[in-house]
């Protein structure tokens, strides 16, 4: 019977561990899988960190694809974080991911994308763009991704 009780003891706790385990490792990928469909509907965005990092109300931080800012202490650095704040700081946004079959998060945990708000007319306008387009930042291109949304 003594038998018995360690072996039931010992499965549960190796099935605790399997599910534990499990959730571990699944839990980061549900939560990108939500981000990622985000593109269809907004989300707002809580904090601006830089230029081209900003944090949502998840909690989830956001670099946008294809585009360099300067880094803290550079020169540019706050012109291209306040344009940030401005644009899409406690507003809502449209989040879309690489069209290429390329991992969607850096090596800092920023989940890459391309990301939208919609103006007055309710057209959708490509934040990554404006941004370049009004000289806060350069073109930063990784393979494979082209940025051809904001080269043209």
């Amino acid at each position: 019977m003594k038998n018995n009780w360690k072996w039931i003891v010992f499965t549960f706790i190796l099935l605790t561990l399997v599910v534990v385990g499990f959730i571990i490792i699944v839990s980061p990928l549900i939560k990108i899988n939500k981000i990622k469909s985000c593109s269809d509907f907004p989300t707002r965005v809580d904090r601006v960190i830089d230029g081209d990092t900003f944090e949502l109300c998840s909690g989830e931080k956001v670099r946008l694809l294809c585009v360099d800012t300067p880094e803290r202490g550079k020169p540019g650095y706050e012109d291209a974080k306040l344009f940030l704040e401005d644009l899409i700081l406690n507003r809502e946004v449209y989040i879309n991911t690489s069209n290429y079959d390329v991992e969607t998060i850096d090596k800092y945990g920023r989940l890459l994308a391309w990301v939208y708000i919609e103006n007055d007319l309710g057209e959708k306008i490509l934040v990554n763009k404006y941004l370049l387009e009004e000289g806060y930042g350069d073109i930063l291109i990784i393979p494979p991704e082209t940025c051809n949304e904001v080269a043209d």
